[in-house]
Formats: structure tokens, C-alpha cells, sequence
């Protein structure tokens, strides 16, 4: 299946480059970035971690939320090149296509099937949104099981999309800066998962008071295990 096309608009640039981002090709090779726009598009494996973004509350569906949406979304696509092409990042669109303006931009995140994420992984949708990476493929055909044992979960509380953003700017940044992880624009050998969570643990740690309280960070991952609480100190 090859990337998608919407047909030829008036709309403002915001919504073409949406359309943009949103077209993939699951038989493509591994890409930092993952992008699904129907419930009929599976996660693709041969991935070392899957990095998933969850909007289980449905608050995101207010329009108030669109304006700083898409940069929230091209932020996490940083994200997920930082960490490199072996490890993927996850997030999940209904459609590539909507009419009217950036009102509509919410109404396509797909809240529903990050829902089914977030019941069976028992993250409550008032923590979130949540970043969940996990070394374990997430089969949707058996999330009863439970999270894998070998994931971090970042609780995003009730920071709205252009501070979420900023969040993730500063983790990609510290990941980048720490030397561990190579720039996206020379990328290098892969990152291996163990050395991931390692790198993952020590960035959030560097960052961990500089959004406030409404977030916090869990990881349990071989050896590396922290429960970290965010709250901006002074």
C-alpha cells in the first residue's frame, strides 16, 4: 500500500502538511515514525521498542486542544528519530482526511484505540496522555496480558499540547546532548533496548522538575527500575 493522497484543497498549509505526515506504507522498512490512520493498520514488528503515544481522555477532543496539536505531533516524531530507526514511535490517527479547518484537526486522533490500550495496561485517563516504550511488541490481539514488564511510562497529567511538547523537545534534547543517542541528522550503529532505558532514565532524571507536577515517569526494565514524581521546585 503505498502513501496516501488527499485530493488537491483550499485548506491553510497546517492541514497539507497533516495530510503529509499521516500517509505511510506498513510494508515499508523500519522508520523512527509510526503513523497509523485506520484501526485496520496493524503496528508493524521487527522493532527493538515501540514508543506509544496514548490519548485515552477524551478531553483532546475539544477544539481548544488543536492549536498546538500538530506541533505536539512533529515533536514526538522528533522523538522518535532521536531514539533511532530501530525503535519505534507509535501514534494513532482515525483518518488523513477531514473537511471545514484546524477545528477538525482532535476529531482524528484515534482516542478509541488508545482506549483499549489504556484499560487493558490500567493507565488511567487522567494521567494522561501517556508516552508508554516498551521492549515487548504491543500485540493488540492480547493486551489482556497486561503492560510488558519491560516498558517506562511517562503519566502526562493535564499538561496541555504545547507543554507536552516542550517535555518532549527537552527529552530528545538531553538524549542528544548526553552523547548516548546519535543525531537524528547522522544517525550510527543502533541503540540497543537495554542501553535505551538507561539513557531514557538518566534524560528524565536531568529534566525531571522543569514542567511543574502534572507529570511523572515509571520504568521497570531488567535492571533499571524508578518511579520518578515531577514537581517543579522554588
Amino acid at each position: 500500500m503505498g502513501p496516501m493522497t488527499c485530493k488537491p484543497t483550499s485548506k491553510p498549509p497546517l492541514l497539507a502538511l497533516l495530510a503529509a505526515f499521516v500517509a505511510i506504507s506498513v510494508q515499508a522498512q523500519p522508520q523512527a515514525a509510526v503513523e497509523l490512520v485506520t484501526t485496520k493498520q496493524a503496528i508493524p514488528k521487527n522493532f527493538k521498542t515501540y514508543s506509544l503515544f496514548l490519548v485515552c481522555n477524551p478531553q483532546w477532543l475539544d477544539p481548544a486542544k488543536n492549536a498546538g496539536l500538530l506541533q505536539l505531533y512533529r515533536q514526538f516524531q522528533s522523538f522518535g528519530r532521536a531514539i533511532g530507526d530501530d525503535h519505534a514511535a507509535v501514534w494513532f490517527w482515525k483518518s488523513n482526511s477531514y473537511e471545514h479547518s484546524d477545528a477538525a484537526l482532535a476529531q482524528i486522533v484515534d482516542v478509541e484505540r488508545s482506549v483499549r490500550f489504556c484499560q487493558a495496561w490500567k493507565l488511567k485517563p487522567s494521567e494522561g496522555p501517556h508516552l508508554v516504550i516498551t521492549g515487548t511488541y504491543p500485540d493488540e490481539a492480547h493486551l489482556s496480558t497486561g503492560l510488558p514488564e519491560d516498558s517506562a511510562v511517562y503519566k502526562l497529567g493535564d499538561m496541555a499540547p504545547p507543554d507536552i511538547s516542550a517535555l518532549l523537545a527537552k527529552l530528545t534534547d538531553q538524549l542528544i546532548a548526553s552523547g548516548k543517542v546519535d543525531h537524528p541528522d547522522n544517525p550510527h550503529a543502533p541503540v540497543p533496548p537495554a542501553k535505551l532505558w538507561v539513557q531514557l532514565l538518566a534524560a528524565t532524571q536531568q529534566m525531571i522538575n522543569s514542567f511543574g507536577c502534572a507529570w511523572s515517569f515509571k520504568i521497570n526494565a531488567g535492571p533499571v527500575n524508578a518511579d520518578l514524581k515531577s514537581c517543579k521546585t522554588g
